[in-house]
């Protein structure tokens, strides 16, 4: 967003508030209220539906003891979104990525998603993904698209800490806070079912939910239940670069004198003969730009096909046996089938000897043709990657909530245990090559695909031993074999359990309050936590071998829609290409496969990590007139037992690494009350965000030979920040305000691979200690964090109301790619209207492009400028039945993710627009 975008934006959202102001004024005193309103008892208004959900989210705000934000849920299994990411992501300094079209994780305050935190109901919860995600699965968030929102009543941005709240968030901890039986009235029940339609798989599903609660007359006991339904349908076709290379790696068809030098004709001349280069043989000139141009080598044309099936089970039961004594036992239980067919084909742009042409323009090679592999002879030129995925993510937690309040204490506790497990199980790889001469190139948004043949023409995909002939098998392989040999060539294998994650958490605290009379402190609060936490990943490995001539004709195979690609700025015959569907990928490795070795556990992909947390915290909460508060501290232990293999010279020694770090924790929080209207805030606090546990316990290659090794480092410490906040806060009307936020987060030992050398490592295999040059994750450099936010919700005239914000973050580090995830610029921009039974709502949110990973070969790949826009209308037929439509990604955004420059395409999705037609039912 440029100054000039944003001052026009803040003076808009200036205006709306004082018009919204002027309008309030005009409306005080009168008795009635627009159509979102209806009279109660005394004449009290009540406000319903979506801005009552707003007003109610407003109100916790208003009331906090630190910086947050908060949404609400318009009524009993009623959030204004059926992700409850997206929801998040409507208040300032939250984005979400939307890879595969829905929310998944987030950042806070210009922070990753692996530095913040998720919690429900105050206590953790184990996290664990379906395995195919290029997400952060080693790290500590979560995905927020497996909770329902059906049992949700607020969810709680915590931007500043206070000392009794958990640590493990520099961004920001989320505090989901669920429906308890007591809190409703008596058999509550709510029930919602419809439908949605992707217009890119062209395919629909359903999805549902209900609830039920009920306590007794004297509202001494109750329980509540609730169960949910959601399958969602995801057809994702895509552009993709795994490897860019310079054109000095294309020059080999040149003319060489006897020192390897390039021959031109005289001084200036051109080259006698090779490859043609913008239409004709190059000069010396011509060759030195060329040299520097970067080539999409690996350039792939994507399907990736899922049906996300997710089944959720949440209950609570809460005994209230006195007036100052509650006990809840809550449980979750959450089932995902996250099952999906994924095909990629791509060329082999890599052999300069092949090549006969090329254009470049402006550092980029747009285009370059390559010869292909004459009859008889071994190789390929390109690739048809067919995968399925059986994929099942399970997720359980259990825990009891004590709440007792004998005279002046508030005595509460949380105990319980959390479990997750997810990934492949099994996996069904099954690969093809082709011949065939091509060209190809990328120029930004635009790529071409075209071999001499159409990629639908399944007779050019050919099995590996066709394409390459047969080798015999290698000596590992041999001994998994039986000590039996096969001459053929691998075409692919199905591993189990290949990434499987588990984690697993044992926790318990115990927190104390007293109030006091002492000067200016009302109250004094201690307590401590004490957490058990484990975290593996593991893989076992398997190869399918052939010794059979075959093609993709020969099996089922279908042809893509060519219509998956419209909007892709995809040309020539690359697409639609031949392809195999689950059955087909399975049948074809049952016929195909003549052996099939197991190779059995992979100690490379092992970790485990065993962390034990013990936490004390002292919290003094004061008020003087117009000023309140808390100051206070948090003193945490960490313990980190990190397992994985040490691997040298093709042997493995399992390795255990203990370290513990303590830290001192102060968080203040200082509020004024400047009238019955505006409040200010400010607050600091020392927080931590602990390393990934793949960083932790990634396992280690040596090479003595060369003094040279790479994996993970237990060594790690936890990142560290300084976390500074701002705030000021207008409620000028009733469920109406204008706030702006100024946030700084300090941040030392940040993370990110490097090579350190001379670092002294004991090989546990050869039993010697020496020095070596290790690239691994370290503690690499500072950071700091600085941001500000503009935000404000107001009703208008005639039922309309508008909710807005704006924020800018901005990095400073000595990490050349930035901090991931970072966006300078997000804005969004939520016009509402209820009048009587209808509802209606558009949300719009633009961030801009951030650093999203090093990928590929480190290719340094970000996200471009992403924007989303939904609309919802809802409407009453009566006090109980309401009916809903809503669509999501109108725009139909495309996903654009590039190599350091915009003009270097790593990534190009579309993820298709969804929309959706439901009922619910409320008693």
């Amino acid at each position: 967003m440029t100054i000039r975008q944003l001052i026009l934006f803040t003076t808009a959202l200036s205006g709306v508030i004082g018009f919204a102001d002027i309008a309030a004024a005009q409306d005080a005193g009168q008795n009635g209220a627009s159509g979102d309103a209806q009279v109660g008892t005394d004449d009290e208004i009540l406000v319903t539906g979506y801005r009552r959900s707003l007003a109610d989210a407003i109100e916790t705000k208003r009331r906090a003891d630190s910086i947050v934000d908060v949404i609400s849920a318009e009524d009993v299994g009623k959030l204004p979104d059926s992700n409850i990411a997206d929801s998040l992501a409507r208040l300032p300094g939250v984005t979400v990525d939307r890879q595969f079209g829905e929310g998944e994780q987030l950042s806070i305050a210009g922070v990753e998603p692996a530095l913040n935190r998720l919690t429900i109901d105050g206590h953790s919860v184990a996290s664990a993904d379906w395995g195919g995600n290029p997400s952060d699965r080693s790290s500590r968030s979560f995905n927020y698209s497996l909770l329902s929102p059906t049992i949700i009543s607020q969810a709680v941005v915590y931007k500043t800490p206070e000392a009794r709240l958990q640590e493990g968030a520099i961004g920001a901890t989320v505090d989901i806070v669920t429906r308890k039986p007591l809190d409703l009235k008596a058999n509550t029940i709510a029930v919602t079912a419809g439908g949605e339609y992707n217009d890119r798989a062209k395919r629909g599903s359903f999805r549902g939910s209900a609830l039920y609660s009920w306590h007794n007359a004297d509202e001494t006991i109750g329980f509540l239940g609730a169960v949910n339904y959601d399958k969602e349908q995801l057809s994702r076709a895509g552009v993709a670069t795994y490897w860019y290379r310079t054109g000095a790696a294309l020059l080999e068809a040149y003319p060489r004198d006897i020192n390897g030098n390039i021959v031109y004709n005289g001084a200036g001349g051109t080259v006698a003969s090779g490859p043609t280069i913008n239409g004709a043989l190059p000069t010396k000139a011509t060759i030195d730009a060329f040299s520097s141009a970067r080539y999409a080598s690996f350039l792939a044309r994507e399907f990736f096909k899922q049906e996300r099936e997710r089944i959720g089970f949440s209950g609570a039961i809460q005994a209230k046996p006195t007036d100052n004594l509650s006990v809840v036992a809550t449980g979750l239980f959450i089932r995902g089938n996250y099952d999906n067919v994924s095909n990629s084909m791509y060329t082999y742009g890599f052999e300069g000897s092949r090549m006969s042409a090329a254009t470049f323009d402006n550092g980029i090679v747009t285009s370059a043709t390559f010869t292909g592999i004459p009859d008889g002879t071994n190789g390929a030129t390109g690739q048809l990657d067919t995968n399925y995925r059986r994929t099942r993510i399970k997720n359980d937690s259990v825990a009891m909530l004590i709440d007792w309040r004998p005279d002046r204490w508030e005595i509460t506790g949380n105990f319980g245990g959390t479990r997750a497990s997810g990934g492949k199980n099994p996996e069904y790889l099954l690969d093809f090559r082709t011949k065939q001469g091509f060209t190809a190139g990328a120029n930004g948004r635009n790529t071409i695909v075209n071999w001499n043949s159409p990629a639908s023409d399944p007779t050019k995909w050919l099995s590996n031993f066709t394409a390459l002939g047969g080798e015999n098998l290698s000596a590992s392989d041999r001994e998994d074999n039986g000590g039996r040999n096969f001459f053929g060539r691998q075409i692919g294998g199905i591993p189990l359990q290949s990434g499987f994650t588990l984690d697993k958490e044992i926790f318990g605290e115990a927190n104390f309050k007293r109030e006091v009379n002492i000067g200016p402190i009302k109250s004094l609060l201690f307590g401590g936590r004490y957490v058990a936490h484990e975290n593996s990943n593991k893989t076992f490995s398997n190869a399918i071998f052939t010794n059979q001539n075959f093609t993709l004709g020969d099996l089922d195979f279908y042809v893509l829609d060519g219509d998956l690609y419209n909007g892709l700025g995809t040309s020539g015959n690359g697409t639609p290409y031949a392809t195999l569907d689950r059955d087909g990928i399975i049948a074809a490795l049952r016929k195909f496969g003549t052996t099939n070795v197991e190779r059995g556990f992979s100690p490379g992909d092992y970790w485990l990590v065993k962390e034990k947390i013990a936490s004390g915290y002292l919290q003094a909460n004061f008020q003087s007139g117009k000023l309140r508060g808390n100051v206070g501290g948090r003193f945490v232990n960490t313990r980190d037992e990190s397992n994985f293999f040490l691997q040298s010279n093709g042997r493995f020694a399992p390795t255990q690494i203990t370290k513990s770090d303590n830290r001192f924790l102060p968080a203040a929080n200082l509020i004024f009350d400047v009238s019955d209207s505006v409040v200010l805030r400010g607050a600091a606090a020392k927080v931590i965000a602990r390393p990934r546990y793949s960083d932790l316990a990634g396992s280690i290659s040596l090479d003595d030979a060369s003094r040279s090794g790479s994996g993970g480092n237990p060594d790690l410490k936890p990142y560290a920040a300084n976390n500074f906040g701002l705030s000021a806060e207008w409620y000028f009307a009733p469920g109406s305000f204008l706030s702006g936020e100024v946030f700084y987060r300090d941040i030392t030992n940040y993370i990110g691979n490097s090579v350190t050398d001379d670092v002294t490592f004991t090989n546990f295999v050869t039993g010697i200690t020496q020095s070596y040059s290790i690239s691994q994750p370290i503690n690499i450099a500072n950071a700091s964090v600085t941001g500000f936010s503009l935000s404000g919700n107001t009703a208008l005239k005639w039922g309309f109301g508008i909710q807005a914000n704006y924020t800018f973050a901005d990095a400073e580090t000595s990490i050349a790619t930035g901090l991931p995830f970072l966006s300078r610029n997000t804005v969004t921009i939520v016009p509402y209207y209820e009048n009587g039974p209808l509802q209606a709502r558009v949300s719009y949110n633009r961030r801009s492009k951030y650093f999203y990973r090093v990928g590929r070969l480190q290719s340094q790949d970000y996200t471009d400028a992403y924007r989303q826009l939904d609309a919802s209308i809802s409407y009453a037929l009566t006090d109980n039945i309401q009916v809903q439509a809503q669509a999501s990604n109108l725009l139909d955004e495309t996903y654009y993710q590039y190599s350091s420059t915009k003009s270097a395409p790593t990534s190009i999705y579309k993820n298709g627009r969804v929309f959706s037609l439901s009922a619910s039912f409320k008693m």
